[in-house]
């Protein structure tokens, strides 16, 4: 290689980058030229003494920044060290403040009227965490002691029983729960999912919580049931001696029941009754407990609807409920025989409410219920109430308005009644309507209630 080709080279590489410029090129540049002083060379030494220069500017300002480095990583764990403590204080801030609080000095009775306040509306409590009663342990010490001395706040409960397959902590939960309640009437929701009837030769007693709550069956005042038929003899057995209100829903079997007998109920308090599912016979609930039944609730599709049986069969009833469905084309409710001539007095009832399944709005007639309304005389009637269920097809008052119910009421010697329409089309005239009605003491109501309601909970 020429010496001219290597200083083209160098001075080349030297525009681009001064890495590319090795030790060694330049003393084979500077051996070539003839002097020192020429003006390459002058210009290769400046270079030289800036690169080091520079190199040694670089290594202060990494060792500066190295330094700084540490001082920051000095000032984040001091800043850690504060920030603890500042929790820390934060943290006796807040007890000593709660130590000041005008709560801490409420006195016991006052926070048990508070505790109770907090409890959730719904008529059976879910138990959970982050509702009352439990949320109520959790706060101090105190809370819990009081919460835990307080049988109203455990005296209703929901649970699910899955048989043997329900888990022993939850058995637990339940356990500690009834036995807060104390001697407290209890109202229990229990919901058996478990077709235990598949199994003929099934022995329910074998789910611990089935044993648990039959244990404490005879507190139970306010007993709703959802399960198989099996499962419901087998608890209401065990001794409901208090059951005041009770709601049994029966789950359809896999084989056709035909025992047909009363459930042993060993009480004669029950006043509230309410039958859902084909197979919640009438008769499940004990002839001589009829009497004494004030309000009752039917739900059972496929089965007819019998209003004169109903109200012969139970003289003391003050509110029924009816949830009615067609069949072949036609509401499923026995009417009274076109030569029958006398009234069916009742004495009593003071609220009747319809509930119309979706297929008894799309294709009911109204007819056959104008004719069981002509055959009643109801001098206690306060309310007559008609509840649509279906929101896919719309109901219209002027459909659901027969004659028949301001004859119904003509018997009547309530200074004030009401006649409901729930989820229904006002009426044409809805003004005319009204004023007609009110001419006959009749309060004439057309509103929205929802369709998602537990419509026939037994509120007492």
């Amino acid at each position: 290689m020429s010496h001219l080709t290597i200083i083209s080279s160098v001075h080349c590489g030297a525009m681009d980058s001064v890495a590319v410029v090795s030790p060694k090129q330049l003393d084979v540049v500077l051996c070539t030229t003839n002097s020192a002083n020429s003006p390459l060379g002058v210009e290769i030494n400046e270079a030289r003494i800036a690169l080091q220069r520079d190199g040694e500017d670089l290594l202060n300002i990494d060792s500066v920044l190295n330094s700084l480095q540490a001082e920051i990583e000095a000032i984040h764990v001091r800043m850690s060290l504060q920030q603890e403590k500042r929790r820390a204080v934060e943290t006796r801030i807040l007890e000593n403040k709660a130590r000041i609080s005008p709560v801490r000095f409420l006195p016991t009775e006052i926070l048990q009227q508070i505790f109770k306040s907090c409890l959730p509306s719904d008529r059976y409590v879910i138990p959970h965490i982050l509702s009352a009663p439990l949320l109520l342990c959790q706060i101090c010490h105190r809370w819990r002691d009081i919460a835990q001395a307080t049988p109203e706040l455990w005296s209703s409960i929901d649970v699910h029983d899955w048989g043997v397959w329900t888990a022993d902590f939850y058995t637990a939960m339940v356990a500690r729960w009834l036995a807060a309640a104390r001697t407290r009437p209890l109202a229990v929701s229990v919901v058996c999912l478990q077709k235990w009837d598949w199994f003929r030769h099934y022995d329910p007693t074998q789910s611990g919580l089935f044993r648990l709550l039959a244990s404490h069956s005879a507190r139970f005042h306010d007993l709703h049931i959802q399960a198989s038929r099996g499962y419901i003899d087998a608890l209401i057995a065990s001794g409901s001696y208090a059951v005041k209100h009770i709601l049994i829903s029966v789950m359809p079997t896999s084989f056709l029941d035909s025992s047909g007998h009363s459930l042993t109920l060993c009480t004669s308090n029950i006043t509230h009754v309410a039958l859902c599912g084909k197979e919640a016979l009438v008769n499940l609930i004990p002839r001589a407990t009829f009497p004494r039944i004030t309000h009752l609730t039917l739900d059972r599709p496929g089965a007819e609807v019998d209003f004169i049986k109903i109200l012969l069969d139970f003289p003391a009833l003050v509110q029924l409920q009816v949830k009615l469905f067609v069949h072949r084309e036609s509401l499923d409710i026995v009417t009274p025989s076109p030569d029958a001539t006398l009234l069916v007095k009742h004495q009593a009832l003071e609220i009747l409410s319809i509930y119309l399944s979706e297929d008894a709005i799309q294709f009911g007639n109204v007819a056959p219920l104008a004719r069981i309304f002509d055959s009643l005389s109801l001098p206690s009637l306060r309310e007559l109430a008609f509840f649509a269920l279906g929101p896919g097809w719309e109901a219209t008052v002027d459909e659901w308005l027969p004659d028949s119910v301001k004859v119904l009421f003509s018997g009547s010697s309530c200074s004030a009644k009401h006649l409901l329409y729930r989820n229904f089309k006002r009426p044409l005239d809805m003004n005319g309507s009204r004023d007609q009605l009110r001419n006959l003491a009749i309060d004439l109501r057309v509103d929205n209630a929802g369709f998602g309601c537990h419509w026939y909970d037994i509120a007492p």
